[in-house]
């Protein structure tokens, strides 16, 4: 009769007592990802266990293959060993999943924290004791889910980044044509020579602001491109700072018409910069003192030369 503190049988090991309870594993995950709401509470039994399956047979044959230190301290960190670029792992497949039924990146990480809990748990509950193979196991089971945390967490993230790049370079795409009509449109009508002041003034800002939204359309594809490693261009010119300071506040102004707006200067006012971009910055600033500013004090602007 042998001690079962001198022997361990094989289907003490974790990876067997993945393989052989993971029906129990997978009801636990269930349970748990019930709770997360809004996000599972129209989603079948079958879809929320998606590829839970998967992913533990993933980690019980980690825990069964061999590893060097450096696949060791490789993994510690969540990084596993490169993935065949051509296919997905089942904790990508999962995130893209969990993210097209509405789970934030919070929850589809809990999700890996109830399962590593529930594993734990149920395998501790069937043992006396740990020996040093379980220990073992222990880490190695560990290093195994934040693997598949990483790559859930990067295709998530990558997907999200990825969508939002096509959106803007959709919407920068999409717009230029409402704004080069409403441009074109007042250059026509200043070209038709318009004798009332007022009416021509009007025109004159709507030209100048379909310009500035043109301009803003070009960063935003610039900054599309920088998101694929293009840096965003910068093109300085000689400008007069009064002059675009004038014209910023000339379309504010077009806007809050109960705002008083006060635009001075000291010395030379002329300096090399982006224009455009540097008018984006000029009309944030001068929208932030129009929101939060005292109502009863004018929007001053004061230009310093030197």
């Amino acid at each position: 009769m042998t001690n079962p503190g001198e022997t361990r049988g094989h289907e003490r090991r974790l990876a067997d007592f993945i393989r052989q309870n993971h029906a129990a594993i997978v009801k636990e995950w269930i349970d748990f990802a019930r709770t997360i709401s809004p996000a599972s509470d129209k989603m079948t039994k079958l879809a929320l266990q998606d590829h839970v399956v998967d992913i533990l047979g993933f980690i019980a044959d980690d825990l069964e293959s061999a590893q060097t230190a450096r696949e060791r301290f490789d993994k510690s960190r969540g990084v596993g060993p490169p993935e065949n670029p051509f296919s997905e792992s089942a904790a990508e497949v999962h995130a893209a999943l969990r993210l097209a039924d509405g789970f934030d990146i919070d929850q589809m990480v809990s999700e890996y924290r109830a399962l590593r809990a529930s594993v734990v748990k149920q395998w501790v509950a069937h043992h006396q004791g740990l020996a040093a193979t379980d220990v073992e196991d222990l880490t190695r089971f560990n290093e195994a889910i934040d693997q598949a945390v990483t790559e859930s967490v990067a295709h998530y993230t990558k997907t999200i980044n990825d969508s939002r790049n096509l959106f803007l370079g959709v919407l920068g795409h999409d717009l230029r044509n409402p704004i080069g009509a409403v441009s074109m449109g007042a250059q026509w009508m200043e070209r038709s020579g318009i004798t009332n002041p007022k009416q021509a003034k009007v025109v004159s800002e709507i030209r100048t602001a379909a310009g500035r939204a043109t301009q803003i359309l070009n960063d935003l594809l610039d900054l599309t491109r920088s998101s694929f490693g293009t840096e965003i261009p910068v093109v300085k010119t000689k400008i007069d700072m009064v002059a675009l300071c004038q014209e910023i506040a000339d379309e504010l102004r077009a806007i809050h018409t109960d705002r008083d707006f006060e635009v001075t200067h000291d010395g030379d006012p002329t300096c090399s910069c982006d224009a455009a971009r540097l008018g984006q910055v000029l009309s944030n600033l001068m929208g932030n003192a129009i929101q939060y500013g005292d109502r009863e004090q004018p929007i001053t602007v004061r230009i310093a030369g030197n």
